[in-house]
């Protein structure tokens, strides 16, 4: 402003101290002399006083939050223009914003997280009833009280895109909102729905309990193609201490498409109320949109609110915490309201919904014909590559020019070598995607899917235990029914190794073989004497039928032993030769010497010894 030297805004707000500066406008301490109250009255700067654009955004901001009456939404009581000065006037509580309330304590316990989430996600909720997307849901926009009190602020860009006809309200160079907290469609410029402040609100959650957001990146470019591209490493990765079933509220928070998630504000604040009021280990439904199936959670009890054993809210604010606008209680609800030139959002129907939704995949390119800031972003990258490349081919002609030296390409025998740690493969099979992703993340690996399921349990995962991976590569998985189930067929006892591997290969199972010694009263080869799972066992299709073997020669009988024959002092016959390498003896007419006593002559049996 020109120095503030207007005092009195619409004759009635007196300004006071500056408690607070924002991109677009200064917060002051303010009083209303007709109602005699101290409220917060937010003045856009001078320098975009002038500008139609972002005039225009500030009185939407106004419209949109004055027509919401919310306790867990800042209220506004007033706004207008003074002398060229655009304000609003709002009401003034005492304390901080999330930002800050998370700088000075670090990561927050689970009870007290959930309690923010769950203020938050109904502030929302009321705002998606009336047809008002926020955003620009982010910690700077949720504010603490002394009094505990949980408010949502700053709807300066609400509903800008809610009608793909209605005027937009960027230009190239400006951006809205903070892309840490974008929503894939968001991100890509898509008209966006109320999920898109679920997903926001999800980072949040995932940033007050693992201590950082998900994704990061050196430029917001960077950050929004991990929205659009990246899965989200589980929350538990980061701290362990986080509930299964909140750690599963916030992964479908953190869904790359819309209509996976939460529906709205309204289904996230019951879905974590159920988490909330659920005692011991309990099976709990979550609350699913039109669709999906419902998936039995078991969770332990986790206090939504610590009012309920009878204890008030308490607030560990310091006393220098700066004062910031917010709410004071509890206003009837007014009619839905539908802002100019925009549809409502009408909660009840997934199938009537107003939001368009795009047929680009989440995980590919971003689209053409989007918009400027879209394309200049693109331009910036290609550069960014072309002068990568440069700056590698002037490596490579200064190495051919004996500028510089480079033992690969100089034909040095000295060839650098990179030790990789090999780590055991986890085993994923029979897991759901969350415990897989979790798993897999925890033993140092990657996940990927091969199918592009990932309703359903691994059924089958590359490399498998119990061989050894370097660490940070891909465990290929493949996602199906866990269901599939075959069982183990008759006739595999007693029979012959090979009869039993053909008829479990025709019954479409897998087998290992494992020796189980030999039979004294039984001299077959390869003998099965034992099978598990035993035959008639129904087992999934993926499991390993074991088959124990006796008299185990690899395929080869067991030579009989055979006993020899006394030494005796007459010649024995020779052998006529033979192409076989076992010699027989050939029959003669000549008398043999008998060892023992009998009626008739004998021809001693030749063993080979080795």
């Amino acid at each position: 402003m020109r120095s503030m030297p207007i005092e009195v805004l619409g004759d009635r707000y007196q300004l006071g101290d500056a408690i607070g500066r924002g991109g677009m406008a200064t917060i002051y301490r303010g009083h209303d002399m007709r109602m005699e109250r101290v409220v917060a009255i937010k003045v856009l700067r001078e320098v975009y006083s002038t500008d139609p654009k972002f005039v225009t955004r500030f009185q939407r901001e106004a419209k949109a939050a004055s027509a919401l009456q919310h306790p867990n939404i800042v209220q506004v009581y007033d706004y207008g223009q003074t002398d060229g000065n655009y304000f609003i006037v709002m009401e003034l509580v005492e304390g901080t914003d999330l930002r800050r309330y998370l700088r000075s304590r670090g990561v927050l316990a689970v009870d007290r997280a959930i309690i923010i989430a769950h203020d938050v996600a109904l502030g929302l909720g009321a705002a998606h009833r009336r047809g008002i997307v926020h955003r620009d849901v982010k910690p700077q926009n949720v504010l603490v009280g002394r009094d505990g009190s949980i408010k949502l602020t700053d709807f300066g860009i609400a509903s800008v895109y809610k009608d793909i006809n209605a005027e937009r309200l960027t230009t190239t160079g400006m951006t809205l909102g903070t892309v840490q907290y974008y929503a894939p469609e968001q991100a890509q410029g898509e008209i966006v729905s109320p999920a898109a402040d679920v997903y926001a609100l999800g980072i949040v959650i995932y940033e007050m309990l693992a201590g950082r957001t998900p994704f990061d990146g050196d430029t917001p470019v960077a950050v929004a193609m991990q929205h659009i591209q990246d899965l989200p490493t589980p929350p538990t990765y980061y701290n362990p201490e986080i509930p299964v079933a909140l750690e599963e509220i916030i992964m479908r928070c953190l869904e790359k498409e819309p209509e996976r998630r939460y529906r709205d504000g309204s289904v996230l604040a019951r879905a974590l109320e159920l988490l909330g009021e659920s005692e011991g280990d309990e099976t709990l439904p979550a609350a699913l949109m039109p669709g999906l199936a419902q998936t039995p959670t078991s969770v332990a009890t986790i206090p939504l609110h610590p009012g309920a054993n009878g204890a008030q809210r308490t607030s560990n604010l310091s006393p220098d915490d700066m004062p910031y606008p917010s709410d004071n209680g509890m206003q009837p609800q007014p009619e839905p309201l539908v802002l100019a030139n925009q549809p409502g959002y009408n909660n009840q129907s997934e199938e009537a919904s107003i939001y368009p939704r795009s047929t680009q995949p989440r995980a590919g390119s971003v689209p053409y014909g989007k918009p400027d800031s879209r394309f200049a972003s693109i331009i910036t990258a290609l550069i960014l590559l072309a002068t990568l490349l440069l700056l590698g081919f002037s490596i490579y002609l200064a190495a051919e020019l004996n500028f510089i030296h480079l033992p690969w390409l100089n034909g040095s025998n000295a060839t650098p070598t990179i030790a990789v740690q090999q780590i055991a493969v986890p085993d994923l099979r029979g897991k759901t995607y969350q415990a897989a992703l979790s798993a897999a993340t925890k033993a140092g690996f990657t996940l990927k899917v091969t199918n592009g399921i990932t309703a359903g349990v691994v059924i089958n995962q590359d490399p498998a235990p119990p061989l050894l991976a370097p660490k940070g590569s891909s465990i290929r998985v493949t996602f199906g029914s866990a269901t599939q189930t075959a069982v183990v067929p008759p006739n595999l006892v007693g029979n012959t190794l090979s009869g039993a591997e053909q008829i479990l290969t025709n019954a479409g199972l897998r087998y290992s073989i494992r020796p189980d010694g030999t039979d004294p009263n039984n001299n077959t080869p390869n003998i099965v004497s034992k099978v598990d799972p035993p035959s008639g066992t129904t087992i999934p299709i993926n499991r390993t039928v074991i088959l124990y073997v006796q008299n185990v020669t690899n395929g080869t009988p067991a030579a009989s032993p055979t006993q020899k024959p006394a030494p005796t002092n007459t010649p024995a016959p020779r052998p006529t030769p033979t192409s076989t390498p076992v010699p027989k003896p050939t029959p003669t007419n000549t008398p043999v010497p008998k060892p023992t006593p009998t009626n008739t002559p004998t021809i001693p049996t030749i063993t080979p010894t080795v």
